[in-house]
């Protein structure tokens, strides 16, 4: 066998080792790589048991939320700030108007201005009341109630609490006024939240026993002081 030849073999020999020896590193790093897969998938299979755990506490929560929507509390707060099975609002939101049942009425004279009664309402009942409006006033021979002075409109309606009080200025007549009657009695409704009357008539004494009614005469809003009801 000469050289030339023999390094031909050697050659061959050392290409055949080193293709060998390449397929089976190539094998190893399979290997690896499909056990990193199957540690992938462990680790992704024990994420997904903890979402699954995450989930099942969301689950729990949900049924918190359920069994809170539930109790007899909600219920009551529900019932409380919205409206009954007739139509009426709950308790809490519940508006009472003033009225004759809940309340008592004065009628006083006053130095000034001329030619004019205060009204004087107090809440006697146990709970808050509302004075709507003004009140409706017939005097003895009128042909129909008093007429509201419309500046005297108060920014918010007049809330009475228990032992509290609120006014109305009455203008009898002008002071130049000629035409007019005497009247001996004065009567008195209260108005509801939609300006219709509530509760009974009250009849109201007159200071004196009679007083001079004029074409000018009218009758104010509900106020919280008395200077306000007679400043018209």
């Amino acid at each position: 066998m000469n050289a030339f030849t023999l390094r031909r073999r050697t050659r061959t020999l050392v290409a055949a080792v080193a293709a060998v020896a390449a397929l089976s590193l190539t094998a190893c790093q399979d290997d690896e790589l499909v056990g990193g897969g199957d540690a992938g998938q462990e680790e992704s299979g024990s994420a997904a048991g903890q979402d699954g755990t995450s989930g099942g506490t969301t689950g729990g929560g949900s049924d918190q939320v359920g069994d809170g929507e539930g109790t007899e509390d909600g219920e009551d707060i529900v019932e409380g700030g919205g409206q009954g099975e007739d139509g009426e609002a709950g308790d809490e939101l519940a508006v009472i108007p003033c009225a004759d049942q809940n309340t008592q009425v004065t009628v006083s004279p006053v130095e000034r201005p001329i030619n004019h009664l205060l009204l004087t309402v107090t809440n006697t009942g146990d709970e808050r009341c509302e004075a709507f409006s003004y009140p409706l006033l017939g005097f003895e021979n009128s042909q129909s109630t008093l007429p509201f002075v419309e500046d005297s409109v108060p920014q918010a309606v007049v809330s009475l609490e228990p032992g509290d009080s609120a006014y109305a200025g009455v203008i009898t007549s002008a002071a130049d006024s000629a035409e007019g009657y005497t009247s001996t009695s004065l009567s008195l409704t209260f108005m509801d939240v939609n300006g219709n009357p509530v509760g009974e008539l009250v009849d109201l004494a007159l200071p004196g026993g009679e007083v001079f009614v004029g074409d000018a005469a009218a009758v104010t809003y509900w106020q919280t002081d008395m200077d306000t009801a007679l400043m018209w």
